[in-house]
């Protein structure tokens, strides 16, 4: 039996740059909703990764697209086709989503400290994020790298905590450290990602390690003053049930130990 298709026109309002890419490659079959939420709708993409449908807002993720209006949850079941042609963004906002180099214009200490999920806060969790922080500390790039891997995978949901406790140190060391991960620890990064996490959490990864991030991210980051840092800050740890905080948590732990120093630390 044929899998249904999605018979309504989807006006795309606001998406990153890549993106935006993505869309104008797809063939007319361009993917298949994998997973739908109350804010969001997953789709397999036909490049193998995923594109997110949301509502109108800040980009919850660095491959997502806001819409006008998020379609109802039965118009959009799992395995329904999406046709290249059920997305119009003729009139779409692109934005970049990548994290530049640069010092941060507040200090580390006006992000506030989160809770963030129990995973992360007792047993190996906690001994994972504690060996997170001192790879930061020791400058120690290689036991960032075993510290981070530990940590994908660890815990409940699309976006496990560990996962997202990465996401962020991710994106500190895009803006204030860019060249302290060789190809290398990418790669074992991203291979940790392909085969121990769910799909959502590895795209949010390997963008993370591409230098992509969703916009609540990137305003933490590029605040220009310790008052909109913290208010930004806040505006994270609104995102899902402990997604932000865990987020922050790792951001804000990379941002403490490196913002003093942010010229790069390559990998011996």
């Amino acid at each position: 039996m044929p899998a249904p298709s999605f018979a309504a026109n989807l006006c795309v309002t606001r998406l990153g740059s890549r993106s935006l890419e993505r869309l104008a490659r797809a063939p007319e079959e361009a993917g298949r909703v994998h997973s739908v939420f109350e804010r969001a709708v997953n789709l397999h993409w036909h490049d193998g990764h995923l594109l997110t449908l949301q509502g109108p807002g800040p980009l919850a993720a660095p491959f997502a697209v806001a819409l006008a209006s998020l379609p109802s949850a039965a118009a959009l079941a799992p395995g329904t086709i999406v046709h290249r042609y059920d997305l119009d963004w003729t009139d779409a906002e692109s934005v970049p989503l990548d994290a530049r180099a640069g010092r941060l214009a507040f200090r580390a200490v006006a992000l506030p400290a989160a809770h963030g999920a129990l995973t992360l806060r007792t047993g190996r969790g906690l001994r994972a994020r504690r060996a997170l922080t001192a790879s930061f500390a020791e400058r120690d790039a290689g036991a960032f790298v075993t510290a981070a891997t530990r940590l994908i995978g660890l815990g409940e949901g699309l976006t496990p905590a560990g996962d997202d406790c990465v996401v962020g140190a991710l994106a500190a060391i895009h803006r204030l450290a860019p060249g302290w991960l060789d190809s290398g620890a990418a790669l074992a990064i991203a291979e940790a990602a392909k085969c121990r996490t769910t799909d959502v959490a590895r795209d949010f990864l390997l963008e993370a390690l591409a230098g992509r991030f969703a916009e609540p991210v990137l305003a933490v980051l590029t605040a220009p003053s310790a008052a909109h840092a913290t208010a930004a800050a806040r505006r994270l740890l609104a995102m899902g049930a402990t997604s932000g905080a865990d987020t922050l948590n790792g951001l804000r732990s990379a941002c403490r130990a490196l913002a003093s120093h942010p010229a790069p630390v390559p990998i011996a």
